[in-house]
């Protein structure tokens, strides 16, 4: 069972891949799978398919979950390998919201086959202190 805060990620996930007004089929596979790695069930996860929050706030985070959901969104915005000025857009204003500089977006655009685990350190210059 999901709580509030993971429900709200995964529902920006879903604004993520709808803004380009295309719901492409690697957008909801790549969802679904992040879904599933954050304890989502089956129909938790139709339900923000079906209906995502409007609202695209989010609680306060730590610093290593600002990264990891950063991460999300842009494996979300290259899963269909175009990403659109629209899915960049809202992808930069979600790093703002996060905290991060909206460099991080090309940033993570041009390193997307560094591996996570690799990534979190290259992530803090973008980090707004």
């Amino acid at each position: 069972m999901l709580d509030y805060q993971k429900k709200k990620q995964l529902g920006i996930l879903v604004k993520i891949a709808m803004v380009d007004e295309e719901f492409a089929d690697e957008e909801m596979k790549t969802i679904y799978k992040i879904s599933k790695s954050y304890g989502a069930e089956d129909e938790e996860i139709q339900e923000i398919f079906d209906s995502p929050p409007i609202n695209e706030s989010l609680a306060p985070m730590s610093v290593m979950d600002k990264m990891n959901f950063m991460m999300d969104c842009m494996l979300v915005v290259l899963a269909d390998h175009v990403v659109t000025n629209s899915e960049r857009s809202f992808a930069q204003q979600m790093a703002l919201k996060m905290g991060f500089r909206d460099e991080v977006v090309p940033f993570l655009i041009e390193t997307k086959l560094i591996e996570r685990s690799k990534m979190y350190d290259l992530l803090i210059p973008f980090l707004v202190h």
